[in-house]
C-alpha cells in the first residue's frame, strides 16, 4: 500500500497502530498520536492521516464511528491489498481479466474472493491512460477473443450464485454436501433430499455439472451427475467427506466418456461419408478416434474408427444422415434408420399442422 512518496508504508502503519483485534475500537487521537510516534523525525500532519483513514475506508480496510474528538476507527478484517493487486503489471492485468471472464466457474469461492482486488487493479490499470497504445491494445484484448460451444448456442441455465457457492465450499474442502435436488424425470416433480460428497465439477457445453458421491452400506461408492441449475438448495456441512479413492477426473471424462450419457462398450463403426461440391468433410479434420482410418473412394471416403456409441454420438449421426451412412454395425444401422423413418412419417405432410 502506497499513499505517498514521502511516506511510502503509511496505510501500513497505520493498520499497525491499531488493535489487531477485528472490530477492536481506538480514537482517533490516540491512533494519530501512535502513529505520529513511528515518524519522529519527519511525522505526518493529522490531515494527512485522516486523507490515508479515508482511502482505507474506501477500500473496507477500517470503519469509523462518532465524530470529531470521539471518533473511533477500527479494523474490519479484510486484508489489505498487495501492492501488485492493486498495480499489476500490465501483462499479469490481462491475464487477469482473462482468468476473470473464462474461468469464474473453475475457482473456489473464496480464492475468486481474494482475487477480486486483483481485478479491480487490473481494470484500474488498463484505464490509466485513453491515449496509452500499450494500453489501447491491452484494453482491446478483450473483443478479440471468445469461447463458444460447438453446436448450437443453447442458452445457459441459471444456477443460484449461493447454491454455486456453497457446492464450491464443500469441493474445495472435501465436506459433506447437503442438497435438495429435483430431478428430470416428468413423473417426478418433488424435490429429494440427501448428503453427498462433492469430487469435480465439470462445465459440458452450457451446462454445469456436480459428480459426487455416497457411500454406500456395502462399502462401495455409488456417483452422481447432478445438473447444478437443478439444486432447490444446497449447503455445506462442517463434516468432513470420505472421498471415492478410485475416482479419477480424466479417466472419469475422457476415458469412460460418462458424459456422453448412456455410454456403451466400444465398437468399431464403419461409415461411407459423401463429399459433394468443394467443401471436405468434418470427419476428416475432427477426428472420430485416435484410430481413425480413412480409405478414399469416388465421392467421397469410407472411414472406420473405434469409438464408444452414446446419445451424443447417435445425436451427431443423426445431425449428419445426409451425407454420412452408417455401413456398421448393423445394430446401429437398424437403429438410425429407424428413427430416419420415424422423421420422415412425422415430415411426409409438409404443410405441418396448425
Amino acid at each position: 500500500m502506497v499513499t505517498s512518496a514521502k511516506w511510502p508504508r503509511l496505510e501500513s502503519d497505520i493498520l499497525s497502530c491499531m488493535p489487531s483485534a477485528a472490530e477492536a475500537p481506538i480514537l482517533s487521537g490516540d491512533l494519530i498520536d501512535n502513529l505520529q510516534k513511528l515518524y519522529r523525525h519527519d511525522p505526518p500532519k493529522r490531515d494527512t492521516i485522516l486523507r490515508a483513514l479515508e482511502r482505507m475506508e474506501i477500500d473496507a480496510l477500517v470503519a469509523k464511528s462518532g465524530r470529531s474528538r470521539d471518533r473511533v476507527w477500527w479494523r474490519t478484517g479484510k486484508r489489505a491489498p498487495s501492492e501488485t493487486a492493486r498495480r499489476p503489471p500490465l501483462e499479469l492485468a490481462i491475464a487477469l481479466l482473462t482468468l476473470q471472464r473464462h474461468a469464474p466457474n473453475h475457482l473456489p469461492s473464496h480464492v475468486i474472493g481474494e482475487l477480486e482486488a486483483y481485478f479491480a487493479g487490473a481494470t484500474r490499470v488498463l484505464q490509466e491512460s485513453p491515449i496509452d497504445r500499450a494500453l489501447v491494445d491491452a484494453r482491446a484484448w478483450a473483443t478479440k477473443t471468445v469461447r463458444i460451444d460447438a453446436g448450437y448456442p443453447l442458452r445457459s441455465p441459471p444456477i443460484r450464485e449461493e447454491i454455486l457457492n456453497a457446492i464450491r465450499r464443500a469441493l474445495y474442502a472435501t465436506r459433506v454436501l447437503t442438497v435438495c435436488y429435483r430431478n428430470s424425470r416428468l413423473d417426478s416433480e418433488a424435490p429429494a433430499e440427501f448428503a453427498v460428497v462433492p469430487l469435480a465439477l465439470v462445465e459440458r457445453g452450457p451446462v454445469l455439472y456436480l459428480v459426487a458421491s455416497r457411500l454406500s452400506s456395502d462399502g462401495s461408492f455409488k456417483r452422481y451427475q447432478l445438473r447444478l441449475d437443478r439444486f432447490v438448495s444446497a449447503i455445506c456441512t462442517e463434516v468432513p467427506g470420505e472421498p471415492d479413492p478410485d475416482f479419477d477426473l480424466d479417466a472419469y471424462v475422457r476415458h469412460n466418456q460418462f458424459f456422453s450419457f448412456f455410454p456403451e462398450a466400444p465398437v468399431r463403426i464403419e461409415l461411407r461419408v459423401r463429399e459433394d461440391g468443394s467443401i471436405r468433410n468434418l470427419f476428416r479434420e475432427q477426428k472420430l478416434a485416435d484410430d481413425q482410418e480413412i480409405v478414399e473412394e469416388e465421392g467421397g471416403f469410407r472411414l472406420a474408427a473405434t469409438v464408444i456409441p452414446s446419445i451424443e454420438l447417435r445425436n451427431l449421426l443423426m445431425e449428419r444422415s445426409a451425407r454420412v451412412e452408417i455401413l456398421s454395425p448393423a445394430s446401429l444401422r437398424k437403429e438410425i434408420a429407424e428413427n430416419l423413418r420415424q422423421a420422415y412419417a412425422a415430415y411426409a405432410d409438409s404443410a405441418g399442422t396448425a
